[in-house]
């Protein structure tokens, strides 16, 4: 249908379409840039206080070049708590339900945690 052949009703509510979809491109976009970071611990543990302090300390958030830093250090601290875990099991010497787990367990018993800077 051309636009020209359209009521002012029609047209008004094909530009708000139109605005709509550029919205949802630009989120999904903004969307891809965000990292999410999942805090376990027991109750009472911290994690609402650690969340509270990067807010009082952080403010309006981080530079592009800390959350390189921090996503850095998120992944050394994963792997170091994966190799931490994988040498009690060793220790205790717990048996892996799967041998493809054991397989798992030993690349990640070779990764050096200094030379982690990303899942890429």
């Amino acid at each position: 249908m051309m636009a020209c052949c359209l009521s002012e009703e029609a047209k008004e509510s094909k530009r708000i379409n139109a605005e709509i979809d550029k919205q949802l491109r630009r989120d999904k976009r903004d969307s891809r840039r965000e990292l999410k970071l999942l805090l376990l611990g027991t109750g009472e543990s911290g994690k609402s206080t650690f969340i509270k302090q990067m807010r009082i300390i952080h403010g309006a958030g981080y530079s592009d070049e800390d959350k390189r830093g921090f996503i850095r250090l998120v992944y050394q601290n994963v792997f170091t708590s994966m190799q931490a875990m994988i040498r009690a099991t060793e220790t205790l010497k717990i048996p892996y339900k799967y041998e493809q787990n054991r397989s798992n367990a030993m690349l990640v018993k070779e990764v050096d945690i200094e030379k982690i800077s990303g899942f890429d």
